[in-house]
């Protein structure tokens, strides 16, 4: 008997939208505490940096759970294959 797998879409979409949001808030705690000092005299700089660091975080946060976990795979529901490996 195969044991069941309580690990859904619904799971996966979790997972991925809690990482990205505790990603989100490490990311602006980093950037009030290194960039708004740096650049306390230039609000234009500070927005700027602000909103750079978001994309390269955001984009670095995807690469590397597409690459590092099975949410992806469990969301797009790839081939016939499940991202443990087993057919279906």
């Amino acid at each position: 008997m195969k044991p069941k797998s309580n690990y859904s879409k619904q799971m996966a979409a979790v997972y991925i939208l809690m990482g990205y949001l505790s990603t989100l808030f490490i990311q602006e705690i980093i950037c009030f505490l290194t960039f708004y000092p740096m650049l306390e005299d230039h609000k234009v700089l500070q927005i700027l940096s602000n909103v750079v660091w978001l994309y390269a975080g955001t984009y670095i946060y995807y690469k590397l759970t597409r690459r590092y976990t099975k949410w992806w795979k469990r969301l797009e529901n790839k081939g016939k294959d499940n991202a443990d490996g087993d057919k279906s």
